[in-house]
Formats: C-alpha cells, structure tokens, sequence
C-alpha cells in the first residue's frame, strides 16, 4: 500500500492523461470496439475442455521463429506451432510482471505510473476470468517456482479466487532451486502430476521463472550468440527445452486429449535486436493456443488478428459459450469482424497499432515518436489518446 500512495500521490486530485472531453472518449471507445457480427470463428471439439495456461516470464517474439525471430532459441515451441494456433500480432501491453497479470486474468490493459494490481483497493473491483470459470463447475490452480511478493502479485493471485495457489515455499524442499526460485523444469513436472488429481474440468495456471535474470539454470548455454542479450536467449531455450519435456510427459496423461493448452508472455524483454523501448518490434509478444481439443482443420494455422493479450478474456470465453461482457477491453480474436488494433504503454504515454500504421506518444515531452507515417490522420492519433485515458480513466475511478 506504500508503494500505490508513493506512486499516485500527484494524481489523487487531477487525472494527468485527460486528453478531451469523456463524451468523445466513450464514443470513440465505443467505435473501435464495435464488431458489426457476433459470429465465432469455432476452434474446440468441445465447450468445457481443460485449460492450462502456461505464462512466459519476458518471452519476446523476437525468440520465436515464426514471429520473426532467429531459428535454434526455441525448437519445442515451435514444434507445439504444428498441432495449435499461433498469434502472430499480439503485443503486451505493459512491460512487468504485475501488468501482465491484470492484463491476462482481468482483461485490464497496463497503464502509466503505476499498477492496479498493487492496489487491493481498485483491484478488487476487477472482473476475474478465473471466478468465471469456477462458477461454470471448473476447479482451479496457480504454480509459481520463486515468491509472488513484487507487483503486490500473491494479494491479486488470491483475489482471482484460485482453489490452490503453489508458490516457492509450497513447494517439496527437494526440489532445485536457483537464485530467484525453484527451476522451470521441476515447477512444471510438479503441475503436471497435480493435476491429475483435480477435479476435471480444471484450469491451471503456472508462471515460469528461468528467463528473468540472473539467468542461474542448471543447464548447458549452448547458444554462442546474442551479444548483450546471449544470456537471456540461453535462458529461453532452458525453458523451451522444459516445455518439451512436460508436453512429453502430458501426452500420456488421461486428461491431455480434452485439454487446452494456453502459451503467452506476461511481458516482453529486449532482445539481441535491440529494438527501442517506444517501437512496437519491443513490445511484440508470442501466443499460442495449442492441443488436441483443437479441431485438426487449424492445426498448424496462424491468427493475424492484432491485439493484445489482454484479449485472451473474450477469446477464450466465446469459445467456451460464456459471459465476457464485464470483460470490456477485451476483444474476441476469433470473431472477424472485431476490430484491428493494439495497445502498450510507456513510462508516460502509449503506443498504439493499427494494421496501417502506428506511433508512440509521450506526454511529458508532448512528442510523437512516428515510426511509420507521420502524416497519419488525426483520428489515429485521437483514438490512442482515447484508449490510455479510457483506460487510466477507469483506474483512477475504481
């Protein structure tokens, strides 16, 4: 609570991202969330599979081949690539850890200055994709190898209600652990043991810990390159190597053939690419739904939808036949006719995509970095304005 009261103090009194009148925010949030067919694009054999959601500590789309990335970093996912569906255009919108939780659970995109999550206050107002699901019969559980204290990240884990929450201390003494906690490989043959013994249908979620620095696995580095960023590539394909493992180990499990596999980053990380921290290339993000549960016809296809994960939300209940309208800056991926853009913030200001151009802008410096046209209309630039003080909007007030 120190950290929300040192963070906003200078906004308690004035909201610093009030960039018009809140008739033409809402009208314009309003527009770009319109989607003229409720039609579903169908993906599961089945309305009530498994769901295990598997979040990637920092993973960039710059380590994914498909995305862009160079080949070798990530081998195992890329072989997940062929029975699953890959999102080629979703991006983070915040960069920690705190912001992709929110994000991902709640559908609440990341924001300026500070995080909802560290306030149970606001927070609590949230919807939860976690409480919808386990009022539609599903049990639930959450795996984390190191402790959940930065980003207030434990308090809004047990807000979402999970029936068992497994983080660093939880977990048998025996188990390895490094610097900042138990390695990936023994957290995710844990969860693929525990679950077995859930109720079905069940949803899990384990957050990985090995591509945070200080990069202390205990594995071969065999990746000789990557300069200022060769640790971290190392790192990722230490974690790829364990999600090969546990899919391995999964598809001899009872449960593995009605199961839906979700893969995404909570945030990105620089890369060996370097890209600067205002262009969209920094804030690109890997997703894939994966698994048998997914009908054959889109195994091995590619959403090109662009958005963000905070749309997980509304993708996956639409799948499921349930209520995503608390959910509402969350947007149906597999609907067609759902709008094109995505959302990220900065330090102080935003960055905002559409499929025919995009800009960062910092309102401190009241600067537009363009990095496509800099002759983009100004209804571009009214609408990314729209959608950060929507957001902080909201925020501010729950």
């Amino acid at each position: 609570m120190y950290i929300s009261i040192f963070e906003n103090l200078q906004n308690f009194n004035h909201d610093p991202y009030t960039f018009m009148d809140k008739k033409s925010a809402a009208d314009i949030m309003k527009k770009i969330y319109m989607a003229p067919s409720d039609s579903v694009q169908r993906i599961l054999k089945t309305d009530r599979p498994n769901i295990v959601l598997i979040i990637l500590e920092s993973w960039s789309a710059d380590l994914i081949e498909e995305l862009g990335g160079e080949a070798g970093i990530t081998p195992e996912f890329k072989k997940l690539e062929k029975n699953g569906i890959l999102f080629d255009q979703v991006y983070a919108s915040g960069s920690r850890s705190e912001q992709g939780m929110a994000a991902i659970f709640s559908g609440f995109p990341a924001h300026p200055i500070s995080s909802i999550t560290v306030q149970p206050d606001k927070f609590v107002k949230l919807p939860s994709m976690v409480k919808v699901l386990e009022k539609n019969g599903y049990s639930s559980s959450f795996y984390f190898g190191g402790q959940l204290i930065y980003g207030n990240i434990k308090s809004y884990i047990i807000f979402n209600g999970f029936d068992k929450i497994m983080e660093g201390d939880n977990f048998p003494k025996n188990l390895p652990q490094g610097k900042l906690g138990i390695h990936d490989e023994f957290t995710l043959s844990y969860m693929e043991n525990d679950i077995g013994n859930m109720k079905q249908p069940f949803f899990a979620a384990l957050f990985t810990l090995s591509t945070h620095s200080p990069w202390d696995q205990p594995f071969s580095k065999p990746l000789k390159w990557g300069d200022n960023e060769r640790e971290y590539i190392n790192a990722a394909y230490y974690t790829d190597h364990c999600l090969g493992d546990f899919f391995s180990k999964a598809k001899t499990e009872p449960w593995f053939d009605n199961t839906l596999f979700i893969l995404v980053a909570d945030h990105s990380h620089n890369s060996y690419r370097n890209w600067h921290p205002h262009s969209k290339e920094y804030h690109k993000i890997p997703m894939l739904f994966y698994g048998n549960v997914i009908k054959e016809e889109f195994h091995g296809s590619i959403c090109h939808k662009l958005g963000n994960q905070h749309d997980i939300a509304a993708t996956l209940l639409s799948q499921l036949n349930l209520p995503a309208q608390d959910f509402h800056f969350s947007k149906n991926l597999f609907n067609p006719s759902s709008s094109e853009f995505a959302y990220f913030t900065t330090e102080d200001g935003l960055g905002w995509i559409r499929p025919y151009g995009y800009f960062t802008y910092d309102k401190g410096a009241d600067f537009y970095y363009w990095w496509t046209d800099p002759n983009l209309a100004d209804s571009i630039k009214r609408e990314g304005k729209a959608y950060l003080q929507t957001v902080f909007g909201e925020y501010m007030s729950n």
